[in-house]
């Protein structure tokens, strides 16, 4: 149970992300929202790592430098197809065919990794991807090219959970994380040079940055809430979570990009959003009643001893200020 909450704390942070994305779009493209997302991510994360002495601990653990350099490989490349895909087709066709990876995860998982899954999550599944379908409009005509980009970034964003639940049980959650938002940031950079080449910081650092909102108070909140410390809380919670489980505790994120829509944005929802977004919240309570909630052999009670263990309350604590 302790680890659904972490999981729902993070998606509630990605929710608060999706308003942060949208103030970064102010001044910059897509491609580039997304590389200095993690280009300042990445160097947080450098300066935090070099403060705890971490780089000498990675020295000695390869198999935790090569799980950070797979996980951000696929994440990357599952946020630059979604980016793409985004352009190419409608909002609700992408919010739609993104949360695919809830139906790809548990697929992977008992296919490549031999997790039971009962019935029930399967029936609480169909029913989240209804509530899903309903807060999105259920448009669906016409699929494109666009439409293929983002579940193929879907099917990435499966295969990083998948990869998430395989490292996560030997490592440092706070460590791993951001070695990989690291990694992420570089593979950001030389892959928005390829594609749409060199771009100025300059919006970042004048007098209208500092005003709320803006892009330089975007990507400090989609840099260090979304990118360190949500997937931090995602490391830590599949210590103890299947990565089935995992996928459909995540599809709770719509409903808080909802909720910080219509608080930054007064962006409203029908009354069949609302309901799709009831149904969402009454199948993701259900998991821990009707699912396994725990891999075999776990210690629930060891969350949140993870959590103070690796130093994450320190690391929130801290970074909140900047």
């Amino acid at each position: 149970m302790k680890g659904i909450i972490l999981l729902s704390i993070a998606c509630a942070i990605w929710g608060m992300g999706f308003a942060g994305t949208r103030f970064t779009l102010i001044d910059y493209s897509p491609v580039w929202s997304n590389s200095l997302r993690y280009i300042f991510a990445g160097l947080f994360a450098l300066l935090i790592l070099l403060f705890r002495g971490d780089f000498k601990k990675l020295s000695n653990n390869k198999d935790e430098v090569i799980g950070g350099l797979v996980c951000s490989a696929l994440l990357m490349t599952a946020l630059q197809l979604q980016t793409v895909g985004i352009a190419l087709t409608t909002m609700a066709k992408s919010g739609f065919f993104t949360v695919f990876y809830a139906v790809i995860t548990p697929i992977i998982a008992v296919i490549f990794l031999g997790q039971r899954v009962r019935k029930t999550f399967w029936l609480l599944l169909m029913t989240s991807m209804l509530g899903i379908m309903m807060m999105n409009g259920m448009d669906f005509n016409n699929f494109n090219i666009g439409d293929g980009f983002v579940i193929v970034s879907a099917v990435f964003f499966s295969l990083h959970i998948i990869a998430t639940d395989r490292y996560a049980n030997n490592v440092d959650a706070i460590r791993f994380n951001f070695l990989q938002c690291i990694f992420m940031g570089i593979m950001g950079l030389v892959f928005a040079l390829i594609y749409e080449g060199a771009t100025s910081l300059e919006v970042l650092y004048s007098a209208k940055a500092l005003s709320f909102p803006s892009a330089l108070w975007g990507f400090l909140i989609v840099s260090i809430f979304s990118s360190l410390i949500a997937f931090s809380l995602q490391i830590v919670a599949q210590k103890t979570i299947p990565a089935h489980i995992v996928g459909l505790v995540f599809l709770s994120e719509s409903i808080f990009a909802a909720l910080f829509g219509y608080l930054f944005f007064k962006e409203t929802l029908d009354p069949t959003a609302m309901l799709g977004a009831f149904v969402i919240v009454i199948s993701v309570a259900l998991v821990p009643r009707f699912t396994n909630i725990k891999k075999e052999d776990d210690n629930s009670d060891g969350v949140f001893d993870e959590i103070e263990n690796t130093g994450v309350s320190s690391v929130v604590n801290d970074t909140r200020v900047l």
